[in-house]
């Protein structure tokens, strides 16, 4: 792989570099000089704006420019729909792979400033892009006729007083030619293909100075597209992890199957010994072994294909697609590569990590690994997909059972507040409606997918202090709710209404996409009428928190309409529950304060109940396992999550563990993926619950914080960091003989509010002293005794006597 060199200037720390950032992106989004290697494939692109071709080629592209000085900061501003890497003068401008982050293309282009300062002489240089189509294929993201990726590309040079001069732009004087390389797959459900390389074709020198450019034709200028040029300032794409192959073995039909011993998304990098010129060489990626006892091919289509060079030289590794993939299995050869000959590369954002967890349950412990394992294969490209293999859809459900867990576990803020945009970019302001899925195109929705940007513009705020976030996003907020509120009819969302494919509660257990056994309207309707109650009452607190209180009225009259819809048309009086004997269907009424007063400790017993009925085992799909945690969580029922935390057998993230299984699956059987996001948040309860790190409403962007462990039983130690933009928040506890020591530290210039199981604060020790100052005395979400009081910055050790 190249080298790590040059990255794009993402983020100054100067105000010098944020200045000559905001002039470039000014120049450039003045510039009309859009070009593309190839308007339109004459043979291959058939007719139609939406037809499917297998196989996109890619494109060298290059451009001589004379400069009589290199004085300065030199930078090179390049928007392109579609993929790309930059070279000057033969050499790789950075190491960012598939760059550059996805965006809703017809709508909105991401500028990566490339800074080159001492790449370029004065005199004559090379500036060099290798270019890809990605994502933007006219069944997708159509601009102009043709599916060839498009360009704008500007340089700059940068003087100290602040001074900016054009030394290249987009023009005819750019030569284009078909790379060697080849995209294939139709780039379409279960059909994202890989690549194709030709290594008889290789041109090594094609992007050095001076190199030939016979039978190279000249770029196509187009007309601007009609979209917003905004920078990227989510984190760049990397090479995050790379694994050996583990073991490689011989399937009865000749073909051998490498395992790589993890699942990840990304590239795969293979030396070949011995191949005759023009020998084929076919991979193919799958999740599962080839010989699985599965009925379903778990390579979904995913293939790549190399025609050798020969001559002891042959090499294939990824560069404008990946795959989803833990085997690859390689046929056309008579003997395997060496293990040491192959490697698999982990292409992810670039998140940081935060947050860090243990405790004295192992099980617990691979469960925060596997949680944070399965979101690095999910996030590459600056959103969360479903599946990286078969659909690669940043789905809005699926959104919501992931951000809990991104937010504590990486550096998420950037991310997570681009894709907040690309879900304000595909809001539809005319009708109100959001697909079910962003930046990507998809033409169904469902409540629960698009409703997704109030929970995720009110947890940057939260989190972050993103006030910017929330300010953004309200008004598709509110549009979006009101859609959703015209199809409301006494009380209830209306499937009728709304129409297909009025998604509930997805691929619960037993009722997942390998069964017959569908939700029927009733289970559909309570489902999506609570969670738009839930929608409701964030945005009531949006409202608070921008001072928009005029819209609260309007909120809280659907608020409580859709609470007396769903107590009266769903709550079984005779039965003691909602609809029916399943989970989803009593915790919905409880997140959306439908229940009654009288009623909720009963429906919250008999919510545990079926839990336990159930051998402590969840019965919920996507996204109702997500917020029965958030209503176990809230109603001090903590004990009843770490027993299903506990469970080895199905369904359940043990069961999955105990299967083998290295990331989570799209259902709790393992039916279709093996990489997946329906489930893909339960390491958000190890640090809020277990470790009891929580975000206080009062204080957003952790300038205060609640903390609050839930001291189970059966856990004995627990140790959680989490750095906050405040400063690093820990959380550690020990209990011995009957004894809870409790070491915290608050980052300075914040405060915490504190929630311990206590009755009596006169048995509580704070640094070996006792409580100053006064406590609070309180009952939690249970009733049951607690004290609350406030803590200073700085590190504190808490001890007390369990009762």
């Amino acid at each position: 792989m190249d080298a790590p060199d040059a990255r794009p200037v993402e983020a100054p720390s100067s105000a010098r570099g944020r200045g000559h950032r905001e002039q470039i992106l000014d120049e450039v989004r003045r510039g009309a000089n859009w070009i593309t290697p190839a308007l339109v494939r004459q043979q291959e692109c058939a007719a139609g704006s939406g037809s499917l071709v297998d196989r996109h080629p890619t494109w060298w592209m290059r451009r001589n420019v004379a400069l009589d000085s290199v004085a300065g900061r030199m930078h090179l501003a390049i928007v392109c729909l579609g993929y790309y890497e930059l070279y000057v003068n033969g050499e790789r401008v950075g190491d960012e792979p598939l760059a550059p982050s996805i965006s809703r293309l017809d709508r909105r282009g991401l500028c990566v400033v490339h800074d080159v300062t001492g790449r370029l002489r004065e005199g004559e240089n090379n500036v060099a892009v290798w270019c890809g189509s990605g994502w933007y294929l006219p069944h997708q993201f159509k601009v102009h006729e043709g599916w060839s990726p498009l360009l704008l590309v500007k340089g700059f040079a940068c003087s100290d007083d602040g001074k900016l001069e054009k030394w290249l732009e987009g023009d005819e004087a750019w030569l284009c030619r078909e790379a060697n390389r080849w995209v294939v797959g139709t780039w379409s459900w279960n059909d994202f293909g890989g690549e194709q390389v030709d290594g008889r074709s290789a041109l090594p020198d094609w992007n050095a100075a001076g190199a030939s450019t016979e039978d190279w034709h000249r770029a196509t200028m187009v007309s601007p597209p009609p979209i917003e040029i905004s920078l990227r300032t989510c984190p760049p794409n990397r090479i995050g992890e790379t694994y050996p192959a583990r073991s490689v073995r011989r399937l009865d039909d000749g073909r051998f199957e490498v395992d790589f011993g993890t699942c990840l998304t990304g590239w795969i990098d293979i030396r070949f010994a011995g191949l005759a010129r023009g020998q084929t060489v076919t991979m193919r990626f799958g999740d599962l072994p080839a010989d699985n006892d599965t009925n379903r091919d778990h390579t979904y289509n995913q293939r790549s294909i190399y025609h050798a060079r020969g001559g002891g030289e042959d090499r294939f590794t990824n560069k404008f697609n990946y795959a989803g993939f833990r085997y690859v299995t390689i046929e056309g050869v008579a003997e395997p590569p060496e293990l040491d000959d192959m490697r698999a590369l982990l292409v992810e954002s670039a998140l940081e990590r935060v947050g860090g967890f243990r405790c004295s349950n192992g099980l617990f412990n691979r469960i925060h690994d596997l949680n944070v394992d399965t979101l690095r294969c999910l996030n590459l490209g600056g959103y969360t997909v479903d599946c990286p293999h078969r659909e690669r859809n940043g789905y809005g459900a699926d959104a919501q059972t992931a951000i809990p867990a991104y937010l504590y576990t990486m550096d998420s803020h950037a991310f997570l507040r681009k894709w907040l945009v690309d879900w304000c970019d595909v809001y539809e302001p005319e009708t109100g409606r959001i697909p079910l899925c962003a930046p990507t195109h998809h033409g169904q929705e469902a409540p629960a997918w698009g409703g997704v940007v109030a929970p995720l513009a009110w947890n940057l705020y939260l989190y972050y202090g993103d006030r910017e976030s929330l300010k953004n996003a309200f008004d598709v907020i509110l549009g979006h709710l009101r859609y959703l509120q015209g199809f409301v009819e006494g009380g209830v969302l209306r499937f009728e209404r709304m129409g297909r494919p009025f998604h509930g509660d997805w691929v619960p257990a037993r009722r997942g996409m390998d069964t017959k056994r569908k939700p029927d309207v009733p289970m559909r309707e309570l489902f999506n009428s609570c969670y738009l109650a839930y929608l409701w009452r964030i945005f009531v607190k949006i409202c608070s928190a921008l001072s928009r209180e005029e819209f609260i009225p309007e909120a809280e009259r659907n608020l409580a309409a859709l609470r007396e819809g769903v107590h009266g048309e769903f709550f079984d009086e005779g039965a003691g529950l909602y609809l029916m004997a399943e989970q989803a269907y009593q915790a919905m009424p409880l997140l959306a304060g439908a229940v009654p007063t009288e009623l909720r400790s009963s429906i919250q017993e008999r919510l545990v109940g079926l839990i336990a009925e159930q051998g402590w085992h969840m019965d919920t799909g996507l996204p109702g396992t997500t917020f029965l945690l958030d209503v176990l969580a809230q109603c001090g029922e903590h004990e009843a999550i770490a027993r299903i935390y506990a469970q080895e057998t199905y369904p359940g993230w043990g069961h999955m563990l105990a299967s083998g299984a290295t990331t989570i699956w799209e259902q709790w059987n393992g039916y279709w993926s093996r990489i997946h996001s329906c489930f893909a948040g339960p390491a958000a309860w190890l640090y809020s619950g277990l470790a009891g790190i929580r975000p206080d409403e009062a204080g957003p962007g952790f300038e205060s914080f609640i903390l609050a462990p839930a001291f189970v039983r059966d856990i004995d130690l627990v140790e959680a960091s989490y750095d906050s933009i405040r400063g690093r928040i820990e959380s550690r506890w020990r209990r011995e003989d009957g004894e809870i020591s409790w070491s915290v530290a608050v980052p300075a210039g914040s405060g915490a509010t504190v929630r311990l199981p206590i009755a009596d604060p006169a048995g509580l020790t704070i640094d070996g002293r006792a409580l100053d100052g006064e406590a609070r005395r309180t009952t939690d979400a249970k009733g049951e005794a607690q004290i609350r009081f406030r803590l200073a910055d700085g590190a504190h050790v808490l001890q007390w006597a369990e009762a």
